[in-house]
């Protein structure tokens, strides 16, 4: 009789809670309609005058061994690094970016395939502080065993303020938009439920070309770089 009892006083629970479910879902359910919200999104741009500028730099030799033509390589290399250091470029500054070796096939169809020589490859970056010296010192470079110019980047040296402001234009335009957006809906805005936002570094503006042996009087112009705030936000809104 008891354990009898204990069944029912549990069945009755469970139909009691099961009564009370659906009545709960459905305010829940009208809550969020009574809720009326906003998606919205806004891009910034602000364009700023880059302060450095990274040289990219290649070295190549070629030579019937393996050996050879990295060991020439790596001796062209050293005279452009110590050319760079001598004109006053910080070691911090210069990085060995890539390093390849790969051989050079005969191209005669009626024989099996043979290595007739081998590539050496070295790329180096060089980060110039002085915008205005830019133009020398890829002269200098070249005239110094570089004989490849893979390309030019330019960049900031500190990029938070401009990312910053870039940001914070973004978050302004979504208020606006918000702002207008209700208005011709017949709504205003009750409050911010989310935001988020994000902040690209500078576009990457490159210049590549091939560089003549004793290339004199590169000319090396900054432009301008783009900096672009993204702000998203879900606002809530009410009727007027």
């Amino acid at each position: 009789m008891a354990n009898g009892m204990s069944v029912f006083t549990a069945a009755a629970a469970a139909a009691a809670f099961l009564s009370l479910a659906p009545p709960a879902l459905a305010q829940q359910g009208e809550a969020a309609f009574r809720t009326t919200t906003l998606n919205l999104s806004a891009q910034s741009e602000v364009h700023v005058t880059p302060d450095i500028v990274t040289l990219m730099l290649g070295v190549s030799g070629e030579a019937a061994t393996a050996q050879a033509a990295s060991a020439q390589t790596a001796e062209r290399v050293d005279k452009v690094v110590k050319a760079l250091l001598r004109a006053g470029v910080a070691q911090r500054d210069i990085q060995t970016q890539r390093v390849n070796l790969f051989p050079t096939y005969g191209e005669h169809s009626n024989v099996p395939r043979q290595i007739v020589a081998y590539h050496a490859q070295t790329t180096v970056s060089v980060v110039v502080r002085e915008l205005g010296r830019a133009g020398a010192l890829l002269d200098l470079a070249v005239g110094s065993g570089a004989n490849e110019v893979q390309g030019i980047n330019f960049g900031l040296s500190d990029p938070a303020a401009a990312q910053r402001q870039a940001r914070d234009q973004a978050l302004q335009a979504l208020q606006h938009d918000a702002a207008d957006v209700a208005q011709v809906m017949g709504q205003r805005v009750v409050r911010l439920v989310s935001v988020s936002t994000q902040a690209f570094p500078g576009v990457i503006v490159t210049a590549s070309r091939m560089a003549e042996p004793m290339l004199a009087g590169s000319r090396i112009d900054p432009g301008e770089l783009t900096i672009r705030g993204d702000a998203s936000g879900v606002f809530e809104i009410a009727p007027r």
